[in-house]
C-alpha cells in the first residue's frame, strides 16, 4: 500500500501543465482504465493518489471534473469487482462532497476492507471547488465534508449495512489540524473490533478526550500506533486582567491559558491501557517555524504556542516508548510492520494522468493509480 507522505507544497512544472491541456482526453482514458480493473481476477489492493496538494486556482474546475470522473469510475468498479477489495488507499483526497459518495456501489467498494487509508488534501485551495454560496455559520465550504461526508460515507461506524466490520488497519491523515477548532471532527462513535494498526495525523486532542478515547477503545486489539503532528487544543484565556494588574499588551492578550489535560496525562493513560502495543511512532509537528504541540483558539482566530521545557511531557513519552520497546523485545518473533510498511514494493501497474499507460490483464493483486 502507499505510505502516507508528508504534506508539502508542490508546483507542477511548465511541461506538465502544458500536457494537461488535453485533460478531457486524459480523463476519458483514465476512466476507461479504471473501469477495466474488474478484469484483474486477483485484485485485492487499490491505491489512488490525486493531484498536487496546492493546485493553481485556474485549474480548480478541471481538477473538480477529474475528481468526479475518477469517482464515477470507482462507483462503476464497485458494481463489477469479482471479489471484495482488501486494501484501499485514497491519498491527497480533496475534502469536498460529490454525489458519488452517496452511491451504494461506492460504499460496497470499501465495505470489506482490512486496510483503509484516507489522506486528505488541504482545505485552503480546495475550498474554491465548492459551489457558492457558503452555508450559514461556516468558515469554509470544506466543513461539510468533515461533518457529514467523512463520518457518514467514507468512515462511518462499522455495521452490516455500512461495512468496515473487518477493518484491521486504519490511517486517517488530515492535512490541516482537525478535530476541535475550525474543522471539527468527532471520533466518539467509531470502534473497529479488529483494529490492529492505527495512524493519525494532524488530529487535535482536547479536554473532551474524544481522540484519546478512540485510541483507548481499541486497547484489546491494537498492536501498532502512529501519532503524527498532533496538538492539544484549549480555549483562549479571555478573562479580564485583575484590578491593578499590568496589561501585557494593547491587544488585550492575557497570557496563555492553562492546559487542563496536557500530553503527559495522555501519554501516561495510553501507556497504562494499551497493554498489547508493540510498535509506537510519535512525531511532533514538522514545521520548525510553528511548533504547536499546544494551541489555543477562540471564534475566528487560532494562536499557536509551545511551552518549552515541559519535562512531564518528555518523561511520560519516553516512558511510553520504553514500555512498548520492552514489550516488543519479549515477543517470540520480531514484530513485522505489515500494516504500514516503511517503503513501497515494486509497482505492478502504474497509471499516470499525464502519460496514461495501457496495461494487460494480469493476475496482479495490487493496482496503483497516480492521478496527476
Amino acid at each position: 500500500m502507499a505510505v502516507t507522505e508528508p504534506f508539502r507544497y508542490e508546483k507542477p512544472s511548465d511541461d506538465v501543465v502544458s500536457e494537461r491541456k488535453a485533460s478531457a482526453e486524459i480523463r476519458q482514458q483514465l476512466s476507461r482504465a479504471l473501469s477495466r480493473l474488474h478484469e484483474l481476477p486477483k485484485l485485492k489492493s487499490l491505491s489512488i493518489r490525486f493531484g498536487e496538494i496546492a493546485p493553481h486556482h485556474t485549474e480548480l474546475d478541471r481538477i473538480r471534473d477529474d475528481l468526479s470522473s475518477i469517482l464515477d469510475a470507482l462507483v462503476s468498479l464497485g458494481t463489477s469487482l469479482p471479489r471484495s477489495l482488501e486494501s484501499l488507499s485514497l491519498t491527497r483526497l480533496p475534502p469536498i462532497h460529490l454525489e458519488q459518495y452517496d452511491k451504494p456501489a461506492f460504499l460496497a467498494l470499501r465495505a470489506n476492507l482490512s486496510l483503509f487509508e484516507i489522506a486528505l488534501a488541504g482545505t485552503d485551495a480546495w475550498s474554491a471547488l465548492v459551489t457558492p454560496p457558503l452555508p450559514e455559520n461556516l468558515i469554509s465550504p470544506c466543513e461539510p465534508f468533515f461533518y457529514d461526508t467523512l463520518p457518514g460515507r467514507l468512515l462511518p461506524p462499522p455495521s452490516a449495512a455500512m461495512g468496515l466490520e473487518n477493518l484491521e488497519s486504519l490511517a486517517l491523515c488530515f492535512s490541516d489540524p482537525t478535530g476541535v477548532f475550525y474543522l471539527t471532527y468527532s471520533f466518539s462513535k467509531l470502534h473497529f473490533p479488529r483494529l490492529r494498526a492505527l495512524r493519525l495525523q494532524h488530529v487535535q486532542f482536547s479536554i473532551a478526550c474524544d481522540a484519546e478515547n478512540f485510541i483507548l477503545q481499541h486497547s484489546e486489539t491494537l498492536l501498532e500506533l502512529h501519532l503524527l503532528h498532533s496538538q492539544i487544543c484549549v480555549a483562549s484565556n479571555d478573562e479580564e486582567p485583575e484590578e491593578g494588574a499590568d496589561e501585557i499588551n494593547n491587544s488585550g492578550f492575557n497570557g496563555w491559558p492553562e492546559v487542563p489535560r496536557p500530553w503527559s496525562a495522555i501519554y501516561a493513560e495510553l501507556n497504562k491501557k494499551l497493554q498489547r502495543l508493540v510498535f509506537l511512532d510519535v512525531q511532533d509537528p514538522w514545521w520548525i517555524s510553528f511548533p504547536d504541540r499546544y494551541v489555543t483558539y477562540s471564534p475566528g482566530e487560532m494562536m499557536q504556542f509551545l511551552e518549552e521545557g515541559r519535562d512531564d511531557d518528555k518523561y511520560q513519552l519516553e516512558n511510553f516508548r520504553m514500555t512498548v520497546k520492552d514489550r516488543a523485545s519479549k515477543l517470540a518473533a520480531e514484530y513485522e510492520r505489515e500494516h504500514f510498511p516503511s517503503s513501497l514494493k515494486p509497482l505492478p501497474v502504474l497509471i499516470n494522468g499525464n502519460h496514461l499507460a495501457s496495461f494487460p490483464v494480469r493476475d496482479e493483486d495490487e493496482f496503483i493509480c497516480d492521478c496527476h
